[in-house]
């Protein structure tokens, strides 16, 4: 039995994580807040796979000032990770953009599409 798949997007600050996870199967959605460390991440994804019964997780967050390192943290913890380009992200034309926790809604369906490939690091 193939396991379902369980889309995570993330919004990565300086004081709190924002997160957003996606069944596919059913179109739930939990959204959650953690500090902002590997070990606050790694509780919530677990949760998570706790929530879901037997799911694999995608988490993925907008490319900003911390880079890669938690995405090369989230593999060796043994999460896939994808890094989006903030120019792939879908915004509202002709509107100001203004950064807000509900971006990482717009992460979804990205990473769900297949579009989020991070890029092979040396």
């Amino acid at each position: 039995m193939n396991k379902n798949v369980i889309y995570v997007g993330l919004d990565v600050d300086d004081t709190q994580y924002h997160g957003a996870a996606f069944d596919q199967r059913t179109g739930e959605t939990i959204s959650f807040k953690c500090r902002p460390t590997l070990k606050g991440l790694v509780r919530q994804l677990e949760k998570l796979k706790a929530s879901f019964n037997d799911c694999h997780l995608i988490v993925c967050y907008e490319a900003s000032y911390i880079g890669f390192c938690l995405q090369r943290d989230l593999t060796e913890a043994g999460y896939r990770c994808d890094v989006i380009a903030p120019g792939s992200i879908p915004r509202k034309g002709g509107s100001k953009s203004v950064k807000t926790d509900r971006c990482i809604f717009w992460l979804i369906p990205i990473t769900h599409s297949g579009k989020s490939r991070s890029p092979v690091l040396a």
